[in-house]
């Protein structure tokens, strides 16, 4: 079972241990070395109220266990962005990250959006797969390398 909560401080270690493995960084737009502390915690420090960062909580044999980040942001615009990633690389291919963007999508839902986009780079095979069968449609190219993805309605 999956459960989605929101990132505080102490969760500041472990994502950026995620964030610094190349396994995922090599699909993050704009980082290509691992993070040095000062611009995490600034990455960190640049989010306010119009983005939500959350831990991919996994509960299994009685233990509850962080294996990954959904991040919504632009909360203040029509169509608010969605990020993810499963950290834990031994986690993946196991649908792990199709339920937390449900959960995800389920949060925004609740919270009365209709429409969501993402961003995904082209050689992104798994995100780009995971995004088409939550229902994302595959719009046209955001930047060089990376395709825009959205949803007409939630």
């Amino acid at each position: 079972m999956l459960l989605l909560r929101e990132a505080t401080d102490n969760d500041l270690t472990i994502m950026m241990a995620w964030r610094s493995n190349p396994l995922l960084y090599e699909h993050f737009y704009q980082q290509t070395e691992p993070l040095r502390w000062e611009e995490h915690l600034s990455w960190w420090k640049s989010r306010n109220k119009d983005w939500r960062t959350f831990i991919i909580v996994l509960y299994q044999q009685n233990r509850f266990r962080d294996i990954g980040v959904i991040t919504l942001g632009q909360l203040d615009h029509w169509s608010p962005e969605i990020g993810y990633y499963i950290g834990e690389t031994t986690l993946w291919k196991q649908g792990y990250g199709k339920e937390a963007v449900n959960l995800a999508l389920d949060w925004l839902r609740e919270h009365g959006y209709k429409h969501i986009h993402t961003t995904i780079k082209v050689d992104n095979k798994a995100s780009i797969k995971l995004a088409e069968s939550v229902g994302f449609i595959r719009g046209m190219e955001a930047r060089p390398n990376e395709l825009y993805y959205y949803m007409r309605e939630l």
